[in-house]
């Protein structure tokens, strides 16, 4: 069984030191190196082209989004995770727009974060349940004071809303499609639907049309 090889970067040694405890459990994973800052993380991925990177958003000397278009830059197969202690609205969307994969709070349940990394590696995006349960309701709940759509989402069905708050949260179309008891052709279809009514055409794209709805 091949390992997803993860990368950790963080500037604070006890979160690196934490997560590779962690994860090196796990039977399917294994932590092939970790970093302090930017420079750090573009270096393993050139080197190391981890196939998933936990990448911290807030390092010292420059902020996540940059050091994630830096690393896809040079490792594009890489999945990046973007780790954060705040639910800032405007940093995910800058992540989500470099291309990161995923949005974690750090105080995440290691469960869900194993899941999360699992998940990101098939190749599907997530978001930390806690940002996509708020933004994404307000979001697609979102009116303006005069009582009309605030943006394209106030056109979007509640089967539809209930679509991109799984989606947020890293499950497949079947895995959808068993939640809201429907058929996984259905959920492909509505995705499809929800691409045009926000002008986007990727599963991130949709997310992140739906976060740029609450700024």
């Amino acid at each position: 069984m091949k390992k997803i090889r993860v990368a950790v970067v963080d500037d604070h040694e006890i979160v690196r030191q934490g997560l590779r405890a962690a994860l090196k459990s796990e039977s399917d994973m294994d932590v092939v190196a970790d970093a302090a800052n930017g420079d750090g993380a573009v270096r393993i991925a050139r080197q190391e082209r981890p196939d998933v990177m936990l990448l911290d958003v807030r390092l010292q000397e420059i902020d996540g989004p940059t050091v994630c278009t830096r690393v896809l830059a040079v490792a594009p197969k890489t999945a990046v995770v973007m780790l954060t202690s705040y639910g800032d609205n405007g940093m995910i969307v800058r992540s989500l727009a470099a291309g990161a994969k995923g949005y974690v709070m750090k105080d995440v349940e290691l469960t869900d974060l194993k899941q999360m990394i699992r998940s990101v590696f098939r190749g599907n995006s997530v978001l930390d349940p806690k940002i996509a349960t708020h933004v994404i309701s307000a979001a697609v709940g979102g009116r303006t004071s005069a009582g009309g759509p605030r943006s394209a989402t106030a056109s979007l069905s509640d089967v539809d809303t209930t679509i991109i708050r799984y989606l947020a949260r890293g499950l497949t179309n079947k895995e959808i499609a068993s939640v809201i008891h429907r058929s996984p052709h259905t959920v492909k279809d509505r995705l499809e639907k929800i691409g045009a009514i926000l002008d986007v055409r990727s599963r991130t794209e949709i997310v992140a049309a739906a976060l740029r709805a609450v700024l």
